[in-house]
């Protein structure tokens, strides 16, 4: 047992180690939070021969990869190769656990538990690897589109400044992604990709892209309504403004469902928590009478002493 602890210790210990360094150091680095880390993602070179086939080790359904590049768009992994770099770094992850595990258990001692419980060990860090790496990046996008959701209102209004003061669509989104760089980093980065892909297409295209890589009500709503009004060739600044409240509206509602949920969730842990000590206070003093008065009731002379009722009996039936 002495030599089998220090085993585990050091398998799960390297586990730690190369998770964290697989995606902390070599993928978080990539992730787009300015403006200028833009030009670095679409610069990003194609990755080698190896890194490709490792990403192909472990065979995903195509909706499964489409829901996988979606989500890393929305954390802010712009780059063409993210989701072959993406999966390369955990197969690599979940074979340097298989293969570590094999190899501790094919050289621990035979005849004892260790082989079992080390294969055991690789199996749920293996399966730990593959689906952590997921739901991690899955709520690192949801908190990002949720940043995005934010900020999108203040961005309106600047664009409704801009586009009051005789600026064009192209050149405002310029202007307002470096004025909310500070306080919406991640609204500037997506204004400022929507304005690259305008230049190099249409507005309207560009705008499609961006619903589709955000997949969110009002980023589709803003979307269809910027693309109809120039096709309609409407005022685009009173539109823009009556979405940007709208925007808020919906804000607004949402919080108050939220809270209401919270007065539902809240109802559990009162009746869990508050409602025993309650209980205690309300018949805690009653039970301790009660439990007072059978005690003495039942002592010499009480009211529930059977002795003194049965003597009283016996006198009456005597006279």
């Amino acid at each position: 047992m002495d030599i089998e602890t220090p085993i585990l210790v050091a398998f799960v210990a390297a586990f730690v180690v190369v998770y964290v360094l697989g995606m902390s150091v070599i993928n978080a680095r990539r992730r787009v939070r300015n403006i200028h880390d833009v030009d670095r993602q679409f610069r990003a070179r194609r990755p080698g021969w190896f890194r490709r086939a490792l990403a192909d080790v472990i065979p995903q359904p195509p909706r499964e990869v489409a829901s996988l590049e979606q989500d890393l768009k929305r954390a802010g992994f712009y780059g063409k190769n993210s989701s072959v770099e993406f999966r390369a770094t955990r197969n690599l992850l979940v074979l340097a656990l298989v293969i570590s595990g094999l190899g501790l258990a094919a050289a621990a001692p035979v005849g004892s538990e260790l082989p079992r419980t080390l294969l055991i060990v690789a199996a749920a860090s293996a399966i730990s690897a593959y689906v952590l790496p997921r739901l991690l990046l899955h709520l690192q996008a949801r908190r990002r589109l949720d940043s995005i959701q934010r900020g999108l209102p203040d961005a309106l209004d600047i664009i409704r400044m801009c586009l009051m003061g005789g600026l064009p669509l192209r050149d405002c989104l310029d202007r307002v992604a470096q004025e909310v760089e500070f306080f919406h980093p991640d609204v500037a980065v997506e204004l400022e990709v929507v304005r690259r892909h305008s230049d190099i297409d249409s507005m309207g295209k560009a705008l499609r892209e961006f619903a589709h890589r955000m997949n969110a009500p009002d980023v589709n709503a803003l979307a269809s309504l910027v693309s109809q009004t120039e096709r309609t060739g409407t005022n685009v600044a009173v539109a823009v403004t009556e979405f940007a409240d709208g925007i808020r509206r919906q804000f607004r509602q949402r919080a108050e469902e939220r809270a209401g949920r919270t007065t539902i969730r809240m109802l559990f842990p009162v009746i869990l928590c508050l409602a025993p000590p309650v209980f205690i206070l309300l018949l805690g003093p009653p039970a301790l009478q009660l439990r007072t008065f059978l005690r003495e009731a039942r002592n010499p002379g009480g009211v529930l002493d059977t002795s003194s009722y049965g003597d009283s009996i016996s006198e009456g039936a005597t006279r």
